[in-house]
């Protein structure tokens, strides 16, 4: 419990509507599948992105205002990170904006 508090405290609430949903299996599949992908994250800026955690707490995650719970944002920006682009981001249906720059990213955007 003071694990889930401190990392509250530390990677703040995103937006509240996304607790508001627990089954938004998809995105959360998806988006342990494009980490799958990544081969660096020296700094461990995905730490984060477990089954142990709710993706609306992990780092960069941002979900809908108006559809509770659907990721709208993924903000990795400059955080050395290296790997595949996997096809699963394409998964994000209602992903508005998405910010992978100042990483090592190869592949294509689905």
């Amino acid at each position: 419990m003071l694990v889930a508090v401190l990392l509250l405290l530390f990677y703040g609430v995103n937006d509240a509507n996304c607790s508001a949903v627990h089954g938004n299996t998809t995105d959360r599949h998806s988006l342990l599948d494009f980490k799958e992908g990544i081969t660096e994250d020296p700094t461990g800026a995905l730490y984060s992105w477990s089954d142990n955690i709710h993706y609306y707490m992990w780092l960069g995650v941002n979900c809908s205002t108006r559809h509770p719970g659907p990721i709208t944002v993924l903000d990795l920006y400059n955080l050395s990170l290296a790997g595949q682009i996997t096809p699963s981001l394409g998964n994000l249906t209602f992903l508005r904006s998405l910010d992978l720059g100042s990483n090592r990213f190869t592949g294509q955007l689905p």
